[in-house]
Parts: structure tokens; sequence; C-alpha cells
């Protein structure tokens, strides 16, 4: 009986994408951070599966946080990379990042992490 549940946990973990969630931070850890600081907000998508397949490739997937929000009809879900104490920092690590994952810089958003806590607090996050 052991040995199902364990055998089922495994299965679960391997279809539910838990080593995405294990490497990539939550909505949780961005409520910690200093609101004073700044975030890169990298992509707004209708499914989590799309940010997966942004971060999947980097070499520094604990740079990404992730949280959801509501649309107006659906729940959307975001990706941020990094904390940056001036917004000038995060300015500068723009085209980098954008590099890293396959985006043009001008998609990034610099974005004061107060106003990315207000969001996270709107939405129950998963």
């Amino acid at each position: 009986m052991v040995l199902s549940r364990t055998l089922c946990l495994v299965l679960l973990c391997c279809f539910a994408g838990l080593t995405y969630a294990q490497s990539v931070r939550d909505a949780e850890w961005l409520l910690r951070q200093n609101p004073n600081a700044f975030t890169l907000q990298l992509v707004t998508l209708s499914n989590a599966t799309g940010l997966a397949q942004v971060t999947e490739n980097h070499q520094s997937p604990e740079g990404f946080a992730r949280f959801r929000v509501q649309g107006q009809d659906q729940l959307l879900y975001v990706l941020t990379y990094g904390v940056y104490e001036q917004a000038g920092q995060a300015e500068l690590a723009r085209a980098e990042v954008a590099s890293a994952v396959g985006l043009a810089p001008e998609q990034l958003w610099v974005r004061r992490l107060a106003s990315v806590q207000r969001a996270v607090r709107t939405t129950l996050q998963q």
C-alpha cells in the first residue's frame, strides 16, 4: 500500500511539472521582497505552460518568479526576473535578460515590486 502511494506521488510530480515549480520562485517569494525594489516583467500569458517554455533553458531559473492575476475573462500568468534595488539596475539588465530568454528588450517591463505585490494580492495564488 505504501509503495503504491509513493509511486503515485512520483508520477504526479512528473506530470505536474514540480521541477518547474521548485526552480521558479512563487508569488509568496515576491511578497517577501522589498516593495521599493524593481523587477523585470517578462511576459503575461493565458497558461502556465508557456511560462515554463520561457524558463526551461535558462541557466539561472531561481531568478524567475511567477504569479497569477485575474484578467477580464480568465486567469493570466505573469513571469518576472530578478530583484533590483534601483530602476537603473533593472534597465541595465534588460537587454541581457531578454537575450537569454529569447525576447526583444522592449518587451520587458521594469516594474516596481510594490506594484507587483498589489497585483499578487488581488488573485488567489496556487
